[in-house]
């Protein structure tokens, strides 16, 4: 089983966000107000930084697999398409070098009889979903059986991912505090198939959702997004549940 990255190590990249924020020029007078300038508020392109993470997945759309975990951590770049007096268009690209995915495995199967439990250990398989309910019985004698349940654990893999197809609707353009909406498309490239065995290491991607984008300077921006994205290979694999997730992205960027 590989081992997750460490809590101290993501307690120390959260650190490195909130500090890039600082830097990025935090607490800069003005909220609501309006700023001329080439672009409105956001300039003409930006580079910024990005993490995204999800604590669960279910079905919502088509994607079928379930309790995955995925965080990722990456940088993004924008280029105004068009600017309008209520609306603004940017082209958005973005670079997830580090994108960790975990999933439930089974990990054997425990019965209890005459008040002791009787564990089974096996490798850990990766499966679709996680069930609580009985999967079987053991003969205990007297024509009964005691039910059988599944051992759950967590086993992570690691991946990179790249949307280079993307776009990001803003309102408000000459504003500090801007609401948007984005649609990315790109795909993840595994150490292994993901989210079960038999699927592929090659998977599509696509996210899109609305945010708040705020402007601490002409220069400097950080956003919240609250978006759903899927992972999936288009049935390129012989397994394909796919992956549908509500995921918090938070971006910092620098524009000019």
């Amino acid at each position: 089983m590989r081992k997750a990255v460490p809590v101290p190590l993501k307690a120390v990249l959260v650190a490195i966000f909130v500090a890039l924020v600082c830097l990025l020029g935090w607490g800069a007078p003005g909220w609501g107000q309006a700023v001329d300038g080439a672009g409105g508020v956001g300039g003409v392109q930006s580079y910024g930084f990005s993490t995204s993470y999800s604590n669960t997945s279910s079905h919502i759309l088509i994607g079928e697999a379930n309790q995955r975990r995925i965080w990722t951590l990456g940088a993004e770049y924008t280029h105004l398409l068009h600017q309008g007096a209520h609306y603004r268009l940017d082209y958005e690209g973005s670079l997830m070098p580090l994108f960790e995915e975990t999933d439930p495995t089974v990990t054997g199967t425990i019965f209890t009889y005459a008040g002791q439990d009787y564990i089974t250990s096996q490798t850990p398989v990766r499966v679709v979903s996680v069930t609580h309910e009985q999967v079987g019985s053991v003969p205990t004698g007297g024509g009964l059986g005691t039910p059988l349940y599944a051992l759950f654990g967590r086993q992570d893999t690691y991946a990179a991912g790249f949307s280079p197809l993307g776009v990001r609707i803003s309102a408000l353009p000459r504003w500090r505090v801007q609401p948007s909406f984005a649609i990315d498309m790109g795909f993840v490239v595994s150490a292994r198939d993901i989210p079960v065995d038999d699927a592929t290491q090659f998977n599509y991607m696509f996210s899109l959702g609305p945010g708040v984008q705020f402007f601490t300077s002409p220069q400097a921006s950080f956003r919240v997004e609250y978006i759903y994205r899927h992972v999936s290979n288009a049935h390129q694999g012989y397994e394909n549940p796919g992956i549908d997730q509500g995921v918090v992205r938070l971006t910092v960027s620098h524009r000019w």
